[in-house]
């Protein structure tokens, strides 16, 4: 069955033409040119890498192999998602790298991406027919380490049949890497703890292979700094505290804290209301308030697409007039959401797991507590910082000053790119 050919995408200006890698290739088995396909991140990180490099060609390798005794074995074992899913069988994975490999030789790029360990799992790198010219350098980027990941969010999603053994092939295929790029410190860490072979995490050069690429923010404000800075101060000024929760997973994303922290606050007579975008909790009707004006403290305003003009005009006017995003999460590999609260100068609330101490600087761009602080610290803490308004704006300029810094797509492309470019010849 054949594939669409690949889309090649061409920018030429002269700060371009001076990078000294002039082709890379870009394979996932995402659709990089669809801003919904996995949050968004390849199509942000496609399109900062077409800025950033002379020629970007982008390879989609093929839907996995649907072997008759694969599909049988998915269909008995069921699950939601599934127990076995297709692209994880060592048939569909050699298929994909063979799909990568032919690509490779196709275009003969100088350097290769891969999102996500799926293209790369068995790809083959000796016999690359390229002439005197050596075989291209191979990095791999993504929020975390599959396995990572997999472990955080293990108590809302079971492990697939097939984990342990595919955490091995990722694992394999990194050692053999040129370049490792993660999001985080946290996800740097956990490469090292499970790419290391026999659980030392000295062997095999790892370290000098990590790089700490922090993603960008897919979403950002409409208006410009000057305006955005007048928009901090102007609701600095309010005497109602507006919070903002933004999630589709309520328990995961820390929801019934979140309400908690908000609760406490009303009782000890600070005016407060907490915007709930992305879903909708069952919760007390004395909580809810549906007007201006009513009683309760918790608005509920359920899915604000960003492509539907409307609610993303509304969503934006929520991060705008918000003091503080609130998301306690339970588990988070990345949280692109803190990273977007920082381009709109918004302070991001949340805990100490996994990622986020690497995404929130705590005190600095927002506040960061312990994973077992009660809601208690949580409101202490945020109205001393809201009642100090010199220092609660000085915080949501460096927000927006952090994410202008390091935390924007064209940011991360860079940091790829210049990690490639150390390794090519003549460097």
């Amino acid at each position: 069955m054949g594939h669409p050919a690949p889309t090649v995408s061409l920018r030429l200006s002269f700060e371009l033409m001076t990078s000294q890698l002039k082709h890379l290739l870009l394979t996932t088995v995402e659709d990089a040119f669809d801003p919904k396909s996995w949050s968004g991140i390849p199509y942000s990180l496609r399109a900062a890498l077409e800025r950033r490099v002379e020629r970007l060609t982008v390879f989609r390798p093929g839907p996995p192999m649907r072997h008759p005794v694969e599909v049988a074995k998915r269909l008995i074992l069921g699950g939601n998602p599934p127990k076995h899913p297709l692209w994880m069988t060592v048939p569909a994975l050699k298929r994909t790298a063979s799909e990568v490999r032919a690509e490779i030789q196709r275009v003969q790029p100088d350097a290769v991406l891969s999102i996500s360990s799926q293209c790369v799992a068995y790809l083959e790198r000796r016999g690359f027919e390229r002439g005197p010219a050596t075989a291209p350098q191979i990095f791999m980027f993504s929020d975390a380490p599959w396995l990572a990941w997999r472990q955080a969010y293990e108590r809302w999603e079971p492990m697939p049949r097939w984990a342990a053994r595919y955490a091995e092939d990722e694992a394999r295929a990194a050692r053999g890497l040129d370049g490792l790029c993660f999001g985080s410190q946290w996800a740097c860490g956990e490469a090292l703890r499970l790419y290391s072979q026999s659980g030392t995490r000295r062997d095999l050069g790892l370290s000098e292979r990590l790089h700490v690429t922090p993603l960008g923010a897919n979403w950002t404000p409409s208006i410009g700094r000057e305006e955005l800075m007048a928009r901090v101060r102007e609701r600095s000024r309010s005497d109602m505290l507006e919070l903002l929760f933004v999630g589709r997973d309520w328990e995961r994303k820390g929801g019934p804290l979140a309400v908690e922290v908000a609760r406490q606050m009303q009782q000890a007579g600070q005016p407060v209301r907490l915007h709930l975008v992305g879903c909708r909790p069952k919760l007390p009707e004395s909580m809810i308030c549906a007007k201006p004006g009513e009683g309760g403290f918790v608005t509920v305003h359920g899915l604000l697409r960003q492509d539907v003009p409307e609610e993303s005009a509304a969503l934006e006017e929520l991060f705008l007039r918000s003091h503080f995003l609130v998301v306690p999460t339970l588990a988070e590999c990345y949280g692109i959401a803190f990273v977007e609260a920082q381009a709109f100068a918004l302070p991001p609330v949340s805990r100490a797991v996994d990622a986020l101490p690497s995404v929130i600087a705590d005190g600095v761009t927002g506040l960061v507590f312990p994973d077992g602080a009660r809601a208690s610290a949580y409101v202490e803490r945020m109205l001393t910082l809201w009642r100090d308004r010199e220092a609660y704006i000085a915080m949501a300029e460096t927000a927006r000053a952090r994410f202008e810094a390091d935390l924007s797509w064209d940011r991360t492309a860079d940091g790829i790119v210049t990690a490639m470019e150390r390794l090519l010849p003549g460097s």
